[in-house]
Parts: C-alpha cells; sequence; structure tokens
C-alpha cells in the first residue's frame, strides 16, 4: 500500500472510530433510499466461488458483515414498501435501504437467501428470464465471459466466431451481442470447447422458475432483469425484450406480473425507459450509482439508482470486511432524483 493510500486508510479508521461518517449519514441521508446491486454469493471453498468473477460477487461471510452493517446504520425496507410510498401509501423510514440481485444466480437461493433470513431482512431479485427458462446447466454468457476473463481465449479469437458485427461498445458487451445474435445450436457449438469438467463441478448456474416461488417465501421480491440480459440501449427495439421477459414472469409468479425491472448490464436511454414504462412497469433500477432523494419518506423518481458492492470496495488490505471503507463507499454518493423520462 502507497503512503498516500495508508494515510487515507488511517482517517477513514479514525471517522468510523469517533463516529463522525456514521453522524454524517444520519444528518446528510436521512430523506433518502439507497438501493445496494448484488449478484452472486458464494461458498468458501467451492469452485463455483473459485471460478466467479470477483467484480460480481462476494462470499458468504463477506455478505453476512454487509448485512451486519447495513441493519446498524439503516432502515432496510422491501420493495413493497418502496412501491406503497410511491403510491401515496406509508412513507419509508429515514435512511432506507433497498437489497437487490440481479441476474438470477443459484447461489442467490442457496446461499445468500439463508443469511438473508437469519437476519430478518428483505430484498428483491431482477431475474433475466431466458437464462432461468434454459434447460442447460450452464449459462452461455457466464461460459463465454469466463473463457475471455480466464485467458482461455482471447477477445481477438472469441470475436472472430461466426456471426453480425457488434457495435464498439467494449468487449465484453460486443462479444454477448455477437453471440446472442447466433442460431442457439451454433452457439452452443462455438461455446462447446470451454465446457468442462469443473463446470459441471459447480452445478446450474441459473435458478430454475420454480425456484422463484422459495425464494417469494422467504421475503424475496421479484422483478424483471431483461429477457435476454443484453443491453437494453444496443438493441434495435427494446419494447419486445421488456414485454417477454414481463410475460415469461406474469407466467411463473403467483402474484402476477412483476412491478420492477433493473436494466441488464446498467444500460438504458430514453426509448428503454418509454418501453418500461409501457410495459406496465412501475419502477426502474440503474446501475447510476447515486442515492436517491426521497422527500418526506417518498422517493422522488420511478427510475431509481443503484450502488454495486464489490469485495475490492469493502475490504481492507487482507481481504477482511472494514466498516469504514463500507462507510466511505456509501454515504458520500450523491444524492440524485434521475430523470423518468430521458437518459
Amino acid at each position: 500500500m502507497s503512503t498516500l493510500a495508508a494515510s487515507r486508510a488511517a482517517l477513514r479508521g479514525v471517522a468510523a472510530a469517533s463516529g463522525a461518517l456514521a453522524l454524517r449519514h444520519r444528518l446528510r441521508n436521512r430523506a433518502s433510499l439507497t438501493v445496494l446491486m448484488f449478484h452472486r454469493v458464494g461458498t468458501p471453498g467451492t469452485p463455483a466461488l473459485q471460478h466467479a468473477d470477483a467484480r460480481y460477487t462476494l462470499a458468504a461471510p463477506l455478505f453476512a458483515a454487509v448485512l451486519r452493517f447495513v441493519v446498524r446504520h439503516y432502515a432496510v425496507v422491501g420493495l413493497e414498501a418502496v412501491l406503497a410510498s410511491r403510491r401515496g401509501g406509508p412513507p419509508l423510514p429515514p435512511r432506507a435501504l433497498l437489497l437487490t440481485f440481479d441476474d438470477g444466480w443459484a447461489d442467490n437461493l442457496a446461499v445468500a437467501l439463508p443469511l438473508l433470513r437469519a437476519a430478518g431482512l428483505p430484498a428483491v431479485l431482477f431475474a433475466a428470464t431466458d437464462a432461468l427458462a434454459d434447460p442447460s446447466p450452464w449459462w452461455w454468457q457466464e461460459v463465454l465471459l469466463r473463457a475471455l476473463r480466464e485467458g482461455r481465449a482471447d477477445f481477438a479469437t472469441l470475436a472472430g466466431m461466426p456471426g453480425g458485427v457488434a457495435p464498439p461498445e467494449g468487449p465484453e458487451l460486443a462479444l454477448l451481442l455477437r453471440y446472442a445474435a447466433l442460431d442457439p445450436a451454433a452457439r452452443a457449438a462455438a461455446l462447446a470447447p470451454f465446457l468442462d469438467d469443473g463446470l459441471a463441478a459447480e452445478g446450474r448456474h441459473m435458478l430454475h422458475p420454480a425456484d422463484l416461488a422459495a425464494l417469494a417465501a422467504g421475503g424475496v421480491a421479484i422483478g424483471a432483469h431483461g429477457a435476454a440480459h443484453l443491453p437494453l440501449s444496443l438493441l434495435p427495439d427494446a419494447a419486445p425484450d421488456i414485454a417477454r421477459a414481463r410475460a415469461a414472469l406474469a407466467g411463473w409468479l403467483a402474484e402476477g406480473a412483476p412491478a420492477s425491472l433493473s436494466f441488464p448490464h446498467g444500460r438504458y436511454h430514453r426509448a428503454a425507459l418509454a418501453a418500461t414504462w409501457a410495459a406496465g412497469f412501475a419502477l426502474a433500477f440503474t446501475s447510476d450509482a447515486c442515492l436517491n432523494a426521497a422527500p418526506a419518506g417518498r422517493p422522488a423518481s420511478a427510475l431509481l439508482g443503484r450502488i454495486s458492492v464489490t469485495a475490492a470496495a469493502i475490504t481492507d488490505a487482507a481481504g477482511r470486511f472494514s466498516p469504514a471503507r463500507m462507510a466511505t463507499w456509501l454515504f458520500h454518493r450523491p444524492l440524485r432524483a434521475l430523470d423518468a423520462a430521458a437518459a
């Protein structure tokens, strides 16, 4: 650690220990809704955690530490409370916080849910419906991106696979768009070299549609995360993907069509927003890393920002959970009311 980084860490520690950070948070963020974004929670020592993308995965003990932190500093609410406050029902409590998960990984049920239930906390899971409906044990998008991040193939090789020309939006999104355009049989053949016994040892990547009932019974509300899990702002028309996701969930959930959607890869624009509202969603969640203004306990916008919680951001040099780093990561974010009509 550099001298400057060490000095900053020491200052964070002093501020946290003195209670100054917590006091500032209690005053500054009283009329706000903080929404945290997670993807995967893994069990230490398992192949699934070993191979998961570290940018989007927390080990179970670290996730449990995060839950203890939010219980101490926030009033954790469920999705229905947010919806009700927007509809004129009871206002949210001061410093409200909502826990959300994206994609629909199987470990959300197997690993995260028991920790949430032990803490007595609600959450929301946004499901990418095509991935859940796929009978294959492996999500093709994870197989593709893992081959890239583990160095089993480089971008140039993967991009040379058959398919249309993808826009220059970064290698990962370009690959996803290219492979999504393939016939499923051709895509399976292209990814076959990256299927091995290691993948088999992990079990199924994604939840089954039937698993959503167990999550709902455990206090996890279900929302949509698109159908194909592609960036909606890069599709020729986002509306069919949004409608397909909503229809799939309406058929799977006892309560019918969900009221909320999160944008895959955080990508949205004016047309995607218009399609979201036209499809009947009441709330939409972004990856804009801000606190949401909630004057008098009512979120000022139906478009809500979220803060991604990564292991790198909230642990110290030894890999241990750092309350000071967590506080700094969350408490100082800008307070905004996102524009629900335009990107």
